[in-house]
């Protein structure tokens, strides 16, 4: 049967491409050979296949012939074969001769552009393969003509790699079209929204917490995964992808990893989807003082490294953390990764286990005996020992002693000279110097040393060198409102107190020393009054001197006289306690 309306070619076609109308579909009837026109679609049984050609009945006089290549596919495969019903395009037509021109690609194109048309109006997704990519997109066949798919209508989420598309199967939405300039534009993107925005509908009304969805992993970010769950995407959040420590979420699942997944809030709205994994499993947790105790000697793997310590999996879904200060009893590593480095299996001491924070502290060094303990086994208070300077800081000398041991020389244990404040200037580093072990704390890691210790303390004979009484000479080295400091030997010093600095005592308590009555410098003669070499002061009085030159004037006068009369000595008694008052 032929078609009602007919459409001539150039009317469709422009330049050397040819563009046909619906609506000049035509079906033709051998039974009615004289509607048969150029310019139709009709339909035709092929009768005949060969290497070139493809024989068709219309029902005209004689049958058409069209190249087989016009139903080759791209792969060479020859789709037809005899006793096949086809559409085809008449070309031209003579009913007189019977000559006939017919092409399966006019038809195809025409029936293509039917289909494009209706798609268009009734918003209707049309099926394509992708066959190729061009400059900002990718060409889609549609059935004899082929349309423009911008990067951006290949996917709802951005596809980085369009060659992945190639070969594709496709439906897609018909945006817009022009048949004069033979150009179509198609949305992949579209047609999947659609798709999604069905399925949402079905999945919003299930997404109660508890609820499990079968999911597959659509997007991995630093801080988590996004799972598709039909329809709808959903964040698993990096900690609630797994019982065990991760740094990253690649480190689990790849995109397009099939997931179960746990509802674990749902905000309606915002429609945020908050999904977890790891909620699925038993957590590892649960029990863990049953198989842990402080001492126990475990073995891991170490999964990360950090600048404070090293984590170890004691088994999936439980990590320990080894803190930098228990890797060493020396303290030397500064960093973890001096040490350890990830994924080495080692074996660690448990020291302590907080289960409410989920925590273990592990123990490195404590898998061997501590060294401390032996150091002070070897080197008892008072041992001499030799070592280089290592560092000087403002509070002391750290000496290296060998065997990985620092020592540290305190200030105050440098000179027992405590008004030479300039003692340490006197070291370099690098040097070697002696030093006598003073205190080994194993507890808290820490060897003190001291060079002054290396001679005997002034102070102790201090007693015995200064006895009472003893008439000394010093110099002052220092004035105060309440008396005045005498050197008397280097890092030995006494106090004249201002109410022994003269021959009597001061009848105002409350005089004070001005910076004029003496001077830094001058000597003084004076007597020892009381030592105390515990604290480290001597006491010193003028006015005891003045008293002990007294005496011993009167007893010199005495024994000139040839004796000391009862009377005398009353009267020196008497004299003497004047004094004192």
């Amino acid at each position: 049967m032929c078609a009602k309306k007919r459409m001539k070619m150039e009317d469709i076609f422009e330049g050397e491409q040819q563009v046909g109308s619906s609506e000049m579909l035509g079906i033709m009837d051998k039974a009615q050979i004289a509607e048969v026109d150029s310019q139709q679609i009709v339909k035709g049984k092929v009768t005949d296949v060969s290497r070139e050609l493809v024989t068709v009945d219309i029902g005209f006089k004689s049958e058409g012939r069209i190249p087989v290549a016009e139903f080759t596919s791209p792969n060479g495969d020859i789709n037809v074969k005899v006793g096949d019903e086809v559409e085809l395009y008449v070309v031209t037509l003579d009913s007189h001769s019977g000559d006939i021109i017919l092409s399966k690609a006019q038809a195809d194109m025409l029936s293509a552009w039917e289909r494009i048309e209706t798609a268009y109006k009734n918003k209707t997704p049309v099926a394509g393969i992708v066959v190729a990519t061009v400059r900002a997109g990718l060409m889609v066949e549609l059935g004899g003509i082929r349309g423009f798919m911008h990067a951006s209508q290949a996917d709802i989420e951005f596809h980085s790699n369009l060659e992945d598309l190639i070969g594709k199967d496709v439906e897609v939405r018909i945006q817009e079209y022009d048949k004069t300039k033979a150009n179509v534009s198609v949305s992949r993107k579209a047609v999947m929204e659609e798709e999604r925005q069905k399925r949402r509908a079905k999945i919003l009304p299930l997404l109660n917490v508890g609820t499990t969805f079968d999911g597959v992993v659509k997007r991995i970010s630093d801080f988590g995964v996004f799972v598709d769950i039909g329809g709808v995407d959903g964040l698993v959040h990096v900690s609630d992808l797994s019982w065990g420590r991760i740094k990253h979420p690649s480190e689990v699942v790849s995109v397009g990893d099939k997931l179960k997944v746990q509802v674990l809030k749902y905000d309606t709205v915002s429609e945020k989807i908050s999904l977890g994994v790891k909620q699925l499993r038993k957590d590892p947790w649960e029990g863990i003082n049953n198989k842990y105790n402080a001492g126990d000697k475990v073995k891991g793997k170490i999964v990360s490294l950090t600048e404070y310590g090293a984590f170890l999996e004691m088994e999936p879904g439980v990590d320990g953390m080894i803190h930098i200060s228990e890797m060493s009893w020396n303290g030397k590593i500064r960093k973890p990764s001096q040490l350890l480095k990830t994924g080495d299996v080692v074996e660690a001491v448990v020291l302590e286990i907080d289960t409410t924070k989920k925590k273990i502290s592990l123990g490195l060094k404590q898998i061997g005996p501590n060294p401390w303990d032996e150091l002070k086994k070897k080197y008892v208070p008072g041992t001499r020992v030799k070592g280089k300077i290592k560092n000087i800081t403002d509070f002391g000398i750290f000496v290296d002693i060998g065997e990985e041991f620092d020592g540290l020389v305190r200030l105050s244990d440098i000179t027992w000279d405590t008004k030479d404040k300039g003692a340490i200037n006197k070291f370099e580093k690098g040097h070697s110097i002696d030093a006598v072990v003073l205190e080994i704390d194993a507890d808290r890691q820490r060897l003190t040393l001291g060079v002054k210790q290396l001679t005997e303390d002034p102070w102790k004979s201090i007693p015995e060198r200064y006895p009472h009484g003893r008439l000394v000479e010093g110099t002052i080295v220092k004035v105060a409102e309440f008396g005045v400091f005498v050197e008397l030997e280097p890092s030995v010093d006494g106090l004249i107190h201002i109410s022994h600095l003269t021959e009597e005592k001061p009848k105002d308590r409350n005089k004070k020393l001005g910076k004029d009555d003496y001077k830094v410098g001058e000597k003084i003669s004076c007597v020892v009054l009381e030592t105390d070499p515990k604290n480290k002061k001597i006491s010193l009085s003028v006015r005891a001197l003045k008293e002990k030159e007294e005496r011993d004037n009167i007893n010199s006068f005495a024994q000139q006289q040839g004796g000391v009369t009862t009377s005398l000595g009353a009267l020196i008694k008497q004299k003497m306690s004047a004094n004192k008052q």
